[in-house]
């Protein structure tokens, strides 16, 4: 027995041949769109293209309900990652469509990217190459990280990675995790969110979309946090609203941000967010690594293969 089974996730597209064999021995068809996809795939594209298909190995595509009943054959989602927002979990699991995911792959780039922000930040290395650059010699304050306290929202796999090594590295680190679960890494410290955001100088978000965190940083928080604090994002765009972000950065009652993820991606062309020189912004790549990719891929396939019931 044969099943097609449709590739849609970006990051996977370039290196697709390279798995086409290993597909075919287990009786697995691998095709793609025939456009480019640059982020993900709409409601009427998903439609056209799954209508025969037995899998789909997806990024951040938006199977909804009306996708997932139109699409007879589907058997299994392969997310290429660990998200899945974007996938109507409840309407899968009436239709018998199993959903699998890629677990604990991205805490070494994730971390890095938050660990680089932070350091590039405190010791002010963009404004200190600015200011040279105009022929200025002006000396410009910075902190080391044992002076900076580093909040994390979220203590799972990458969070945790997060923590061990700004501890290692002397920050002051602090977390708030809904699950209410205790650490075991030393001199972390476990506190509630109106802590975190009132006591950190840089807070990093490390927690999965659902309805519980969607907005979760809004007007309110933004008041509570410090006038010089710092908002990574390198989860999802829609754990903070956006509006009242730009709001804030506007009213300066926060420093600045980092942001790898927006509510709508790709962000765009007229974004607000553009304007600010304290905003930095990344095309949702931060956990950008070959090797990390290579697991990806790889996992990804498996979880089609368990899926289909194959062995």
């Amino acid at each position: 027995m044969s099943f097609k089974v449709l590739v849609s996730a970006p990051p996977i597209l370039p290196h697709v041949e390279e798995y086409k064999d290993l597909c075919l021995k287990k009786g697995v068809e691998l095709f793609t769109p025939e456009f480019d996809v640059t982020e993900s795939l709409n409601e009427e594209e998903l439609i056209s293209l799954l209508k025969d298909a037995d899998g789909i190995l997806c990024g951040d595509d938006d199977l909804n309900a009306k996708v997932l009943n139109k699409s007879k054959n589907l058997k299994v989602i392969s997310k290429w990652g660990t998200g899945i927002d974007s996938i109507d979990s409840i309407s899968a699991k009436k239709l018998k469509i199993r959903v699998l995911k890629v677990l604990d792959v991205f805490a070494a780039p994730l971390s890095d990217t938050v660990l680089a922000y932070i350091l590039m930040i405190s010791r002010k290395i963009n404004e200190k190459d600015f200011v040279v650059r105009n022929n200025n010699w002006s000396k410009i304050p910075s902190f080391t990280l044992s002076e900076r306290t580093l909040g994390i929202l979220g203590l799972g796999h990458i969070g945790s990675e997060l923590a061990r090594k700004a501890s290692a590295l002397g920050m002051k680190v602090s977390y708030f995790d809904i699950r209410d679960i205790e650490s075991n890494i030393p001199n972390v410290q476990n506190v509630s969110f109106e802590t975190l955001l009132k006591d950190s100088d840089f807070i990093s978000i490390h927690c999965d979309l659902n309805k519980t965190s969607k907005y979760m940083f809004s007007n309110n928080e933004f008041n509570l946090m410090k006038e010089d604090s710092i908002l990574i994002n390198t989860a999802r765009g829609s754990i903070i609203k956006e509006e009242h972000l730009i709001i804030a950065l506007e009213e300066k009652k926060i420093g600045g941000a980092c942001l790898d993820v927006f509510e709508e991606e790709p962000l765009s062309d007229d974004s607000p967010l553009k304007k600010f020189e304290n905003v930095y912004l990344s095309p949702h790549n931060s956990n950008a690594s070959p090797t990390v990719f290579r697991k990806v891929h790889l996992k990804a396939i498996e979880n089609i293969f368990i899926g289909l019931g194959i062995s």
